[in-house]
């Protein structure tokens, strides 16, 4: 799991130039910075907003989130840590991952902010959420769990070996 996100001082001045902008440039920095905040806060890194993220096998590691009407976020997610590299309109985003195909961009000597990413509480347990005091429904009283070894036989089809 990753702890750290860095952003690079060039994604800084590209997302300070788009906000400057009307309409979708202004937009997508916004969606940009959703995005980031969502890493911080600890969600997983596909998931960190309404937005699609795709792999790019050019550059290993990197993802590109589409912030919409054509622009763009790179990053790149190692064990420890996730690199905000580049926002911009797919043209740039597109040069900048020819740039940097098969090297390590984040491998760097440039000196990036670091923002430490904040521990996710667990996932409510759904048998906590439950309240003590509570009838029990349906499935309690009248379903008993069935065993593995007919499930296999049902499932024969999806279970190999």
């Amino acid at each position: 799991m990753a702890d750290k996100v860095h952003l690079h001082p060039k994604f800084k001045k590209q997302l300070a130039t788009m906000k400057g902008q009307a309409n979708a440039p202004s937009i997508a920095a916004d969606r940009a910075e959703k995005i980031i905040e969502a890493m911080i806060k600890g969600r997983t890194f596909q998931a960190s907003g309404q937005f699609r993220a795709h792999s790019d096998k050019r550059v290993k590691n990197s993802w590109k989130y589409d912030l919409g009407a054509g622009y763009r976020l790179i990053c790149i997610r190692t064990k420890q840590s996730i690199y905000v590299m580049h926002v911009g309109n797919h043209e740039s985003c597109d040069v900048w991952l020819k740039t940097y195909s098969k090297k390590q961009p984040q491998n760097t000597e440039i000196k990036m902010t670091t923002l430490t990413i904040r521990d996710n509480p667990k996932p409510a347990d759904f048998e906590t959420v439950r309240s003590p005091g509570r009838t029990p429904d349906f499935d309690d009283q009248y379903l008993t769990p069935i065993p593995q070894e007919y499930l296999r036989k049902v499932f024969c089809g999806l279970v190999a070996g």
